[in-house]
């Protein structure tokens, strides 16, 4: 029970999160909402994932996929930039305390604390590009899958 309290203020706070990049990167009022949500989704996406397959990479991958994908439905519905619901949609699964924690064992010529803590950087940053990398390569399958079926010719 202490873990799923745990979860839900997580996924609150990664909200709140999003929330503030979003007002920060000024997004219109008719967005806010859209771009906020993305971010507590990407989050309690990653939590789900980490809990049942314990692999930052994994974890990480999916909910940036996830993010990606919410981003472009979201932008389609509202007419706006993909941009404008995935950065703040990220800003949550961005690995500031891991990156923090790898500078700090740097300084401090702990060459051990470096490496376990660059591992683990790294691991959710690459986690996330690639997420991101094949959910838009699934997306361009998907809008040219549509022009194919509108007998639109396509061009590369």
């Amino acid at each position: 029970m202490e873990e799923l309290r745990q979860a839900i203020i997580q996924v609150v706070t990664g909200t709140i999160g999003s929330l503030g990049f979003s007002i920060y990167f000024r997004v219109s009022k008719k967005n806010v909402v859209a771009s906020t949500l993305g971010g507590g989704i990407g989050w309690a996406i990653y939590l789900l994932v980490f809990h049942f397959s314990k692999d930052l990479f994994f974890a990480n991958f999916v909910a940036a996929a996830v993010v990606f994908f919410w981003s472009e439905i979201m932008a389609r519905i509202l007419k706006a930039p993909s941009n404008t619901f995935l950065v703040p949609g990220l800003i949550p699964l961005i690995p500031g305390g891991s990156l923090f924690y790898t500078t700090k064992a740097l300084v401090e010529s702990n060459s051990q604390g470096f490496i376990d803590n660059g591992v683990k950087t790294t691991k959710i940053v690459f986690g996330m590009a690639a997420g991101m990398v094949v959910a838009a390569f699934i997306v361009y399958c998907f809008i040219r899958l549509g022009e194919h079926k509108n007998g639109e010719e396509t061009k590369l």
